[in-house]
């Protein structure tokens, strides 16, 4: 198991690339999606869901997701769990496991239409980084990201 100051070190990488996660904006209001996806992951950890670095766009995932989304959603949000699940990609922390037949079509996906169907023909699953993943599974790091990420969510509009 790492030192201290390794996860420490970990966690603050992290959180600023969190911060650094393009979000959709409409107006002064940023689209909670990529932060609500993150959310759902945290809690699939808590509830003992994420036994190995695979997170499948499917329930448990998409219910956790919902519920989390109706909490926080604001104005005209959609509640849309494939958009944030695809694009996390840019991320630098979130990866796809692409259906080998499929890794052509893939990588010519700019976006999947909104819906799940796209997604489910071309990627089995996402994966997180080990350093993030290992945070994720961690009880102490993932009550702090979690609190971290519900700040965000919770900042004021504009601001």
């Amino acid at each position: 198991m790492s030192d201290l100051s390794s996860v420490d070190s970990s966690l603050e990488k992290f959180k600023q690339e969190i911060m650094e996660i393009k979000r959709g904006k409409r107006g002064d209001h940023y689209r909670p999606h990529k932060l609500v996806m993150l959310l759902a992951v945290i809690e699939l950890a808590e509830r003992e869901l994420l036994k190995e670095n695979k997170i499948y766009l499917s329930d448990p995932l998409l219910h956790i997701f919902e519920n989390i989304f109706l909490l926080v959603k604001r104005k005209d949000d959609l509640c849309q769990p494939g958009p944030p699940f695809f694009h996390l990609r840019t991320s630098g922390f979130w990866f796809h496991k692409v259906r080998p037949e499929r890794e052509k079509d893939y990588n010519k996906l700019s976006t999947t239409g909104g819906g799940l169907q796209m997604i489910e023909e071309h990627i089995e699953y996402s994966y997180l980084r080990n350093d993030v993943y290992e945070l994720m599974v961690n009880p102490a790091t993932r009550r702090e990201l979690r609190l971290f990420i519900s700040e965000l969510l919770n900042a004021p509009e504009g601001g």
